[in-house]
């Protein structure tokens, strides 16, 4: 225990000292390059948030745009979720499916987009391309995750006559977590910018990308940047709060599968 706290310990300062280093370098960037209408140093992109972030629009925009963002990513994965265990159980569905997945993989994001805008409501626009974009992602990650499920552990279970439920529960569950995971990473990741990217394309209001577009049309580079940062920390807070809700979660399996063995 006191091997992994003094690890941990480590790693922090060296993330923290690693963000100091590159935020020096913006700085010195920003010094060489000398004109703020194209660079922004740190300084005023931190005034700029602060500044945005005393008003009711950015908080606005914020939610508007997470519930958007979030809605699209769920809606993505029960859908590819779904779409996996009928690619595992037949055949004909996976090789049906596959084309699609690869089509969707190889697509530019903005051909999407633009094609979306013609069929739906640009408000629409962002959540679709977000459940297209997280599809692939988790479609991939929970067919591999069935895909090594022990065979063995099957062929027990169907000795034993166990129920469906606890084949699920105590089989397909625990192989499927550490794949879900990374899907679950990598697909709210790519959502936030696939779903901005949709947002300032479309100018779907209020929205944080409505609101990157305004700073780029009236040139407040300052602004500009700040919404982006904006964007960035909303990313790395979700991820970091669905991460520990997974280790919770995964926390409490354990503990409820290892009583029902006992």
């Amino acid at each position: 225990m006191q091997i992994f706290i003094t690890q941990f310990k480590k790693n922090k300062k060296l993330y923290i000292t690693s963000t100091l280093i590159w935020l020096v370098l913006w700085e010195l960037l920003a010094l060489i390059i000398n004109e703020e209408i194209l660079f922004v140093s740190p300084l005023k992109v931190f005034s700029a948030l602060i500044r945005l972030a005393g008003t009711f629009d950015f908080w606005k925009s914020i939610a508007f745009s997470v519930i958007r963002v979030l809605l699209g990513f769920g809606i993505g994965y029960i859908f590819a979720t779904l779409i996996a265990v009928l690619a595992f159980k037949f055949a004909f569905f996976k090789a049906f499916v596959t084309p699609a997945i690869s089509a969707i993989k190889a697509t530019p994001v903005a051909s999407f987009i633009i094609l979306a805008l013609m069929w739906a409501g640009k408000n629409l626009v962002p959540v679709f391309i977000c459940v297209l974009m997280v599809t692939p992602i988790v479609w991939t990650n929970v067919l591999e995750g069935l895909q090594k499920v022990d065979k063995k552990l099957l062929e027990a279970a169907q000795i034993y006559k166990m129920s469906t439920t606890s084949k699920i529960k105590n089989i397909y569950i625990p192989t499927l977590i550490p794949y879900n995971a990374a899907a679950i990473s990598s697909g709210l990741g790519l959502c936030w910018k696939a779903g901005i990217a949709a947002e300032v394309i479309c100018r779907t209001m209020p929205s944080i990308g409505n609101s990157i577009w305004e700073t780029k049309f009236y040139i407040v580079t300052d602004e500009m940047f700040a919404w982006t940062l904006a964007v960035i920390l909303l990313s790395v807070l979700f991820d970091k709060v669905l991460k520990l809700l997974f280790k919770r979660t995964l926390k409490e399996y354990k503990t409820e599968a290892k009583s029902d063995t006992n």
